[in-house]
């Protein structure tokens, strides 16, 4: 494929919308002799006039080199070094060239998703070897150019996704990039071009040979932007979806697709992430899970048969989450917060506390779930604004009483105590 390389004058990238630490590292290296350009979604990013999460450096300096010139640099990685480039608040991650081992060196087509690109290279090398076209762009400092090795520009001027290569061999070398692919075009809006999707209508059952770690991180991410909805959709027309979660495809099958309950909650959830500027990982599987779930639990009561609620969310979800590999603390949390919906109408017949239940430390999200349920069952958010009431009220009352955890806020579990020692 052609290189090109954009002038200053021809594109929209300026100095000004590139993280201070970025530039800090490529101009010191380029002053100690070395080649660095800004690389990946960061180029792309600056390009559609968004704002870039990360600011990735490549360079042809090796990682020891990256070392002896950054005092704050740590290596990380054990078969391909990675430098982290650390100051007061942000790392800028830095790599060295690489390129992809000669297909000889494997074993065979079988062993694809083996294959490591564990191997030094030249800048077009490592264009060459990253997932799709849009982040194969390079930004070089020193004349304020776009380099592109792959044809990049044109695609992001098109709105399309497209693999760098033969897709049927890089999604067997990484089914991960199938995913990937479905969060770009969900978070971008742009499309998946024809050969990459074919693809991964192809090679969908590949998913199964990833790190089940690793796919759970990027489900997470596809929420990210809130675009959730829009890549679920995706993952369920790819046939990704009957791969990740064949429980909430099989839901989708009998529930007539694409006009289903299911996406409403995402939208929903959407909007929220939107609203609130992040993810909220426990929140965001609850949403998933809880259309699915509540047709279960009303065909069972339906048949006449007694629902114990909490009984339930742990037979039906605990194997799904072993499955994908989520932490037992969140899907702990998750089924709590499903758990606490029968809560806002409690039964009569048992002692309840209002205001025991609004002080509990996960209510901030019990009651966003519960808001979610509202507004995807078109009823009025009177009774949800009433419980946000009590718990402000409880809370300037006696903020003690709120038996919350900062690290909650983050998405971790509270810090549990360590037992006091009896006296002998």
């Amino acid at each position: 494929m052609t290189s090109f390389t954009i002038s200053r004058s021809e594109h929209v990238v300026s100095r000004q919308n590139i993280h201070p630490d970025a530039l800090k590292v490529m101009y010191r290296l380029v002053r100690k002799g070395f080649t660095a350009y800004l690389v990946g979604g960061g180029v792309r990013d600056l390009l559609l006039g968004r704002t870039p999460k990360d600011f990735d450096v490549s360079t042809n300096a090796t990682p020891s080199q990256i070392k002896k010139i950054f005092q704050n640099c740590f290596l990380i990685g054990r078969r391909f070094r990675l430098a982290h480039i650390r100051f007061d608040d942000h790392v800028i991650e830095t790599s060295t060239f690489r390129r992809c081992p000669d297909q000889d060196d494997e074993s065979g087509d079988d062993d694809l998703y083996m294959l490591r690109d564990n191997c030094y290279g030249t800048p077009e090398e490592d264009a060459l070897r990253r997932d799709f076209t849009i982040n194969g762009l390079f930004y070089e400092v020193e004349r304020f150019s776009i380099i592109d090795h792959v044809g990049g520009l044109s695609d992001i001027e098109n709105r399309l996704i497209r693999c760098i290569g033969d897709p049927n061999i890089r999604f067997r070398e990484d089914p991960v990039r199938m995913i990937r692919a479905v969060r770009f075009a969900s978070r971008l809006d742009f499309h998946i071009e024809p050969a990459t999707y074919n693809a991964i209508m192809r090679h969908h059952e590949e998913i199964l040979k990833a790190s089940p770690p690793r796919v759970f991180e990027e489900v997470q991410k596809l929420f990210a932007y809130g675009a959730g909805e829009k890549a679920f959709r995706l993952l369920y027309k790819t046939g990704l979806l009957h791969n990740l979660l064949p429980e909430i495809a099989d839901f989708l099958d009998h529930d007539h697709g694409q006009d289903s309950s299911i996406w409403s909650w995402l939208e929903h959830m959407d909007s929220r992430i939107r609203t609130v500027g992040k993810v909220e990982p426990v929140l965001v599987f609850a949403a998933l899970f809880s259309a699915p779930v509540q047709r279960i639990a009303a065909k069972y009561a339906a048949d006449g048969e007694r629902v114990v609620y909490n009984a339930l969310l742990e037979d039906l979800l605990l194997p799904i989450c072993t499955r994908m590999s989520m932490p037992k603390w969140m899907s702990a949390r998750m089924i709590q917060i499903m758990a606490n919906q029968s809560r806002f109408e409690p039964d009569k017949r048992k002692r309840f506390s209002k205001r025991g239940f609004v002080a509990h430390e996960c209510f901030p999200e019990t009651l966003a779930l519960y808001q979610i349920g509202l507004l995807v069952a078109g009823a009025d958010l009177g009774p949800a604004e009433m419980w946000s009431s009590l718990r402000s009220e409880v809370e300037a009352e006696n903020p003690q009483s709120l038996r919350s955890d900062p690290r909650a806020e983050h998405g971790r579990p509270p810090r549990k105590r360590p037992p006091r020692r009896r006296r002998r």
